[in-house]
């Protein structure tokens, strides 16, 4: 593996500064920078000590007082021999499918690198996250989550979004996710529909936009799948990005 940084301990003044670099996560959100310090993973130039990425590796999701939501991608198959039907039909349906699970989240990297060496830093921060699960297997769940960000137009829209969630919240989710931090998902889920949704429902672009990769993923995942990380069969409520995952048994 490719190392361009050393891991060292998260500092009061890392998030002063890369708060005035302007990093954004791989889901184009802000950084959680009010998580516990030991949350975070750093990786920093070995010659001025100064950031090149981070990620934070999140022991146990969705337990109280808010539940960790996200869309399990399944099917329903309609079948009747009689008129010669039988026909897959792809669902969704909201759940907590990953509550008690760990999650590798807030992975960012310092803009002035170029893709190979994000790849290379977030591949880094993966195994030294991995060997941390490793050492202290106790504290984590069965399986390490992390959610990639879904595909959005020129304009930053998100066809998921659009075809599904602006149906029932008329505001931006990125807002939210903002505004609320930690606890956006469980506010939005709380207007989405609870019953089982048929994708051909949807407009044909949010179906083309369900468990896919959006541009701002990519180096991410291409890091967690070099590492074993493979898709769950879950997306995420806003954008319809993949939920990957790796069991850790």
């Amino acid at each position: 593996m490719t190392e361009i940084g050393s891991l060292r301990s998260w500092r009061p003044e890392d998030a002063t500064e890369i708060l005035s670099a302007g990093w954004r996560n791989q889901t184009g959100a802000a950084l959680q920078l009010d998580a516990p310090a030991e949350q975070w993973m750093l990786l920093a130039d070995p010659s001025n000590d100064r950031p090149l990425a981070c990620l934070r590796l999140v022991e146990r999701l969705g337990l109280a007082p808010l539940p960790r939501y996200s869309y399990h991608l399944g099917q329903i198959v309609h079948a009747a021999a009689e008129l010669g039907l039988f026909r897959a039909q792809p669902t969704l349906l909201l759940g907590n499918d990953h509550t008690g699970e760990s999650e590798l989240a807030d992975l960012a990297c310092a803009p002035e690198l170029d893709a190979s060496q994000q790849q290379a830093a977030l591949a880094q921060l993966i195994h030294a996250a991995l060997q941390r699960v490793a050492a202290q297997r106790g504290r984590y769940g069965r399986q390490l989550v992390l959610e990639l960000a879904g595909p959005r137009d020129a304009s930053g829209a998100s066809p998921f979004w659009l075809g599904l969630g602006a149906n029932f919240y008329s505001g931006d989710p990125v807002a939210a996710e903002a505004k609320l931090g930690e606890a956006w998902r469980s506010h939005l889920a709380a207007v989405l529909p609870r019953q089982t949704l048929y994708l051909s429902f949807l407009s044909a672009e949010a179906q083309a936009a369900v468990g896919q990769v959006g541009a701002s993923g990519l180096v991410a995942a291409a890091a967690a799948a070099s590492l074993g990380f493979a898709d769950s069969s879950h997306v995420r409520i806003d954008d319809g990005g993949p939920v990957w995952g790796l069991r850790l048994d």
